[in-house]
């Protein structure tokens, strides 16, 4: 009795629609541990520990990847699992490399520097909200193999390329933070844009059978 009336409480608070399938939890799993391992690059970015702050921030590029082909196979996709996702999306690859890239080198700029990593992720979120949009829009056949601006993960990942170089030991990336402010309101404006991008979504579907033992 005690168990049901538990159970019955928490449909009533969290779910009033009765059952879901359990599969539907499976994606929603990773999407969740996007946001932690975000949460931690914001929490290594804010300690200075700039390699572990980018080291969760692909991690949760990682997780992205995995979520909607998890989604997709277990034909569990929903309206919350998507909306979820771009949330953890924007945290992930707006907010977190915004502080990292601040944080790492354009504190010195003071506003200037803010301002650069605050219009990168602004940009992020407004692409992400625009993609949630546009999933019931529909485009032209050839649109299927493209995204619409560049994706929130690739302009997180290529926003920190200044880090990269850094560590690398190619150029001292730090002594320049007006040019890296630049590049950062380059990649926003690739962000927002309508340029068609290249997803290689369809890449490695289907392969025809004279190509199997080349590629073998």
């Amino acid at each position: 009795m005690i168990v049901q009336a538990i159970r019955r409480c928490l449909r009533f608070v969290f779910f009033r629609d009765g059952w879901i399938s359990a599969k539907e939890l499976v994606p929603n799993f990773f999407t969740l541990l996007s946001i932690c391992t975000a949460l931690l690059a914001i929490k290594w970015a804010i300690e200075r520990e700039f390699e572990w702050a980018l080291a969760a921030i692909v991690a949760s590029t990682v997780l992205d990847s995995i979520d909607g082909r998890m989604a997709r196979m277990l034909n569990a996709q929903s309206k919350f699992g998507a909306e979820f996702d771009s949330l953890a999306d924007f945290v992930a690859f707006g907010v977190a490399p915004a502080i990292l890239i601040f944080n790492w080198g354009l504190s010195h700029l003071e506003s200037v520097g803010w301002g650069a990593v605050t219009v990168l992720a602004l940009a992020c979120g407004v692409r992400l909200a625009r993609f949630n949009a546009m999933l019931e829009v529909e485009k032209p056949k050839w649109m299927g193999n493209y995204f619409t601006g560049m994706p929130a993960p690739a302009g997180a990942i290529t926003a920190m390329l200044p880090l990269y170089l850094d560590g690398l030991g190619i150029v001292d990336v730090r002594a320049m933070p007006l040019p890296v402010a630049c590049y950062l309101l380059v990649l926003a404006f690739l962000t927002v844009s309508t340029i068609p991008t290249f997803s290689g979504k369809l890449i490695g579907e289907r392969i025809g059978r004279e190509w199997v033992l080349p590629i073998l």
